[in-house]
């Protein structure tokens, strides 16, 4: 039951794709195939160090 999907559907919380999911709207291979297409935009992520709260 594969249907054309709007790429714009990865920006959409995913609560919403997981329930598209169940209900067929969007299929499995439809879904790997849209983050297939995502970039790599790992190089713009930075380490937070959180401060520890012990005494």
């Amino acid at each position: 039951m594969s249907r054309r999907v709007n790429s714009e559907l990865l920006k959409i919380d995913r609560r919403i794709i997981s329930r598209k999911l169940l209900a067929g709207e969007l299929s499995e291979k439809d879904l790997a195939g849209l983050l297939k297409k995502l970039p790599d935009v790992s190089e713009n992520a930075e380490e937070i160090v959180a401060p520890s709260n012990e005494k």
